[in-house]
């Protein structure tokens, strides 16, 4: 049995494609995914190489289930292979179509933390006098995604695109609500001819009012989250220990290292947690 491997320069196989085009229709969103993550792909080619690549990785767990019972001449890793494998399948055909959409949700982050900084140096530029293009250059150094995406702005002007278009072109397809929001309204400032440094400098107080809103939003949501770690994470493993202890000197029986060991794995495992849930939850400010 020969195992597919995925090649840069190999194309996938036609019958991957036929699936692609076919499906594509019931999975038209993440279209719009793929170009706000700015995945340079269609969406039958992106249906096509997920269904490709899942394949290849069911495939592969397969072939090792079936060495395996080979190796062992246990029958039930047999069956066990064949339950796995296409749950395995579903999971990743899964995670492989919905990839562009946790990018894109990535990226969206990033411009809304470093926007109100890019567009307060816009700002400045613009009351000096200096041109929009020449503004836009000034910010597409030191600000991260925003950067980035000036950059794509710039080379879009570049290649003989106005302003306009450029700029509705990257509004169109941006991630985050706080950009489309800001740059729609130079978008419209640009087409009717008017200033557009009041525009910016409303877009700065707004944004610069919600990052302070959120901040002082997850200041009260730790409160809660404080007295949930101070329970579970403190209060309730030293009581719990107490209790053992005592139950174990009246009843006569010992409870051994294992339930130990358990509240030690518990432990971490809530630690873990609870600080992927705050970081989470913590606004992105840059500081």
């Amino acid at each position: 049995m020969v195992v597919m491997v995925i090649s840069k320069n190999k194309p996938i196989p036609k019958i991957f494609r036929h699936f692609g085009e076919n499906i594509a229709p019931y999975f038209i969103n993440i279209e719009i995914d793929l170009s706000q993550a700015r995945i340079k792909k269609s969406l039958n080619e992106h249906i096509a190489l997920s269904i490709f690549k899942s394949a290849n990785l069911s495939l592969l767990v397969l072939v090792s289930f079936l060495l395996l019972g080979l190796f062992t001449r246990i029958s039930s890793i047999y069956m066990l292979g064949i339950v796995i494998v296409p749950i395995l399948f579903m999971f990743s055909l899964y995670s492989e179509l919905y990839q562009p959409k946790i990018i894109a949700k990535k990226r969206g982050r990033e411009l809304d933390r470093e926007l109100p900084y890019a567009l307060r140096h816009l700002l400045i530029n613009i009351r000096s006098g200096i041109p929009l293009y020449n503004a836009l250059v000034s910010i597409s150094e030191n600000y991260g995604e925003i950067s980035l995406e000036m950059k794509h702005i710039l080379k879009q002007i570049n290649g003989g695109k106005s302003e306009i278009e450029a700029i509705e072109e990257s509004v169109i397809t941006s991630p985050s609500y706080l950009y489309r929001k800001s740059f729609w309204q130079i978008l419209n400032a640009l087409r009717t001819g008017t200033d557009i440094e009041k525009p910016l400098k409303t877009s700065v107080n707004n944004i610069i009012k919600e990052q302070m809103i959120s901040i002082k939003k997850y200041g009260q949501e730790l409160n809660p989250f404080t007295m949930m770690y101070m329970m579970i994470g403190v209060i309730m493993p030293s009581l719990g220990i107490t209790l053992f202890m005592l139950l174990s000197t009246f009843v006569g029986t010992g409870f051994g290292n294992k339930v130990f060991y358990l509240i030690l794995v518990f432990l971490v495992g809530f630690q873990i947690f609870f600080i992927n849930v705050v970081k989470t939850k913590r606004p992105l400010v840059r500081l």
